[in-house]
């Protein structure tokens, strides 16, 4: 049985967003394997991490400090600890070069969009990336664009993979909720509305958005923009610049629950991400999973993931005839986006798993 320390001190910082959602998913259905043993470290030294998180410790510090602990005490005791980083970094360290360990690499936002890192956090992340690629440690890239943008400016790496990331939504489940008539604040039947589910970032590129809205309402082809997640203030400012009769047609929600996002999900006419930059775009794959139409930005990770599947919105503005016929043809075939079983959260932890299975058979053949 292999045995696996998951650093999920990405927890200690809840802005993470899709890389939590990412992190906690992987972690649960990792766990549920058979032949191997994973532990998180908040539940084998719960007693540091909740001081660590009260005291407000960087994770590269706490990650660094209980790393060198176990790969020190693995000399000593000769045990096997494979060690998984959900989230950039590898924890410095002078024993060895990484080669029990697995980390996964999201993205370069701050490369595309350096404006909004501090010069500080830009050469962190130069750091720590170089370190990545010339370590021996698992180095996971969640689509093959995320990999080109990172071997662009540092490299290829010794031991490389790419593995999209676990998307967690099931159509079952998604129609159970769907069926609910009693779910609070939702949209009211036979309405037919787009849905934004992700929060306000520069790069989610909301004016497009809006823009695009705009058109398909004064089309006919819908009634309403769903947002969720943060940034309600951000979004009513760019909402009233917008004409009157469709500015009360924009609807931010917030935070919503679990199931409540995917009811919002199965009910919408299409989802809808125009953004400039993404290294997966888990709230898009959502959607796809759960057999919603999707409208998204021509961007090469958009193309790579949901070829096929998605209407590509370029840079000029959409022709909306094109844009009604995509959705009709949808709502005719149901088409299945081609991802989503390869990306049942199962099948993903099942990949993870296998990355260290050579490692483990050589270190067993070992006298």
């Amino acid at each position: 049985m292999a045995a696996y320390l998951y650093y999920d001190t990405v927890r200690f910082n809840k802005a993470s967003g899709g890389v939590l959602n990412v992190s906690e998913v992987l972690l649960r259905h990792m766990r549920q394997s058979r032949d191997d043993h994973i532990e998180p470290v908040s539940e084998r030294h719960p007693r540091l991490f909740a001081l660590a998180q009260r005291l407000k410790v960087s994770r590269f510090v706490f990650d660094t400090l209980l790393y060198n602990f176990h790969r020190l005490r693995a000399l000593l005791t000769g045990e096997t600890l494979f060690s998984v980083f959900p989230n950039y970094f590898l924890p410095f360290s002078l024993f060895g070069r990484h080669r029990d360990s697995i980390v996964i690499v999201h993205d370069l936002q701050y490369k595309a969009y350096p404006q909004y890192f501090k010069r500080s956090k830009r050469l962190f992340l130069d750091w720590s990336l170089w370190r990545a690629a010339r370590s021996m440690a698992d180095v996971v890239f969640i689509s093959h664009s995320s990999q080109r943008d990172f071997e662009r400016h540092f490299g290829r790496c010794a031991h490389s993979t790419v593995i999209f990331n676990p998307v967690d939504a099931p159509r079952g489940a998604a129609a159970t909720v769907a069926s609910d008539a009693t779910a609070a604040a939702g949209p009211a039947s036979g309405e037919r509305y787009l849905i934004a589910a992700y929060h306000y970032y520069p790069h989610k590129n909301f004016g497009g958005i809006l823009a695009l809205f705009e058109r398909m309402k004064r089309a006919g082809l819908v009634d309403c923009l769903d947002i969720t997640g943060n940034g309600a203030a951000e979004v009513e400012r760019m909402v009233a610049a917008l004409a009157p009769e469709v500015r009360g047609s924009v609807r931010h929600r917030g935070l919503v629950p679990r199931e409540e996002l995917l009811r919002l999900y199965r009910g919408a006419t299409a989802f809808i991400s125009l953004s400039t930059f993404e290294g997966f775009n888990l709230s898009a794959a959502e959607a796809a999973t759960l057999g919603v139409p999707l409208l998204l930005s021509d961007i090469p990770v958009h193309r790579e993931l949901f070829s096929g599947y998605a209407f590509f919105v370029g840079s000029a503005p959409g022709d909306t005839y094109q844009l009604a016929k995509h959705l009709a043809r949808h709502e005719r075939t149901h088409p299945v986006w081609a991802h989503a079983a390869a990306c049942a959260p199962a099948a993903i932890a099942g990949r993870y798993l296998m990355l260290k299975r050579g490692t483990l058979s050589l270190a067993r053949a070992m006298p």
